[in-house]
């Protein structure tokens, strides 16, 4: 059995959910991007599965301070990306806390999201939906980071990267 000083020190299992959240963050990328382009250069978005793509992106609800909450979405993605890389490098505690918040904002976000789609306007974006997912993989993952007391404090660049003759 693993005291708590080796388990803060076991970071290989916290390397592939900070891979998972890095890979996720990047379809959350792609995804936002493909509606922003959409929302400012009108490519037409292609609905597949379900049939509420235009109801939903064309809705009151779409928009938050007059931006489009694809940019928002956007912006999310690309800072989890970031962060997830910058705690991956540095395995600080701190990085994990704050990758584990904002996962946290995301989800509560998407799921707030999801009850518009539903209850109000009443249509189903596929490409919200596997926004929802993503930020729900990222929260789930960082969770787990989170709890399992990844980046248990060393400082500096972790031994995987430091060159060895």
């Amino acid at each position: 059995m693993m005291n708590l000083n080796q388990s803060l020190n076991n970071q290989s299992g916290g390397k592939l959910w900070l891979r998972v959240i890095t890979i996720v963050a990047l379809i959350g990328v792609a995804d936002t991007v493909y509606l922003t382009a959409d929302r400012y250069f009108g490519t037409g978005v292609q609905c597949f599965l379900l049939e509420g793509c235009e109801i939903v992106l064309k809705s009151p609800y779409s928009e938050m301070f007059s931006i489009p909450l694809s940019v928002f979405g956007l912006l999310f993605y690309g800072a989890i990306f970031i962060l997830a890389n910058i705690a991956d490098i540095y395995r600080q505690r701190i990085l994990v806390q704050l990758l584990f918040g904002a996962g946290v904002v995301g989800f509560i976000f998407s799921l707030y999201f999801l009850y518009l789609q539903l209850f109000i306007i009443k249509a189903l974006c596929p490409y919200c939906l596997a926004s929802l997912a993503s930020s729900t993989v990222i929260f789930v993952s960082a969770f787990v980071l989170w709890k399992r007391g990844f980046g248990g404090g060393s400082a500096g660049v972790h031994n995987s990267y430091q060159i060895t003759p």
